[in-house]
């Protein structure tokens, strides 16, 4: 439980970047070579939509749905902290068209701390760097975790009951 637990946890820790684009640049095209489940992440430790700001994602004409992700998971690219913010599947490959509609309601701070970023000014949106990298459902990295917790408590006391048998009487 623990091992696969883990493995799980490490594969969604190291999905890896499809492609890197600027705010400035829309719209913009991707060529997704793999099926599966993606996510839109700005570099910057907070990011908030404080209106209209969509995402709009498109293949030979066919809208894709886009989720804004509940859970805003944080990781590191190339050294900078970065947000997941938008979760989509692609469903065939091809090249897909990337449109952003109201850049000027989002907002993108580089810390996650709250207050630092009360005295921080926020990214303009000429400088607001987004990747696209593989990803995985919350559920399923959720249940990785707790996989993971147990399994580890688990064989703990495995270990505590094997060299201390007195305690179950």
């Amino acid at each position: 439980m623990f091992f696969l637990g883990m493995k799980t946890l490490i594969k969604i820790y190291f999905n890896k970047a499809i492609a890197q684009l600027n705010l400035s640049e829309n719209p913009t095209e991707i060529n997704f070579e793999k099926i599966g489940t993606y996510s839109l992440c700005f570099v910057g430790g907070y990011a908030n939509n404080k209106g209209n700001f969509d995402l709009y994602i498109s293949n030979n004409g066919t809208q894709l749905d886009v989720y804004e992700k509940q859970m805003k998971f944080k990781f590191k690219h190339k050294g900078q902290l970065t947000t997941e913010f938008y979760q989509f599947e692609v469903e065939s490959i091809g090249k897909h068209k990337f449109e952003f509609k109201n850049i000027a309601d989002l907002e993108i701070k580089k810390s996650m701390l709250l207050l630092k970023r009360i005295f921080q000014n926020q990214v303009t949106n000429n400088n607001v760097e987004i990747v696209i990298r593989e990803t995985s459902k919350t559920s399923s990295f959720i249940i990785s975790l707790l996989m993971a917790v147990f399994g580890f408590n688990i064989a703990g006391w495995g270990f505590i009951l094997a060299f201390n048998p007195h305690i179950l009487t």
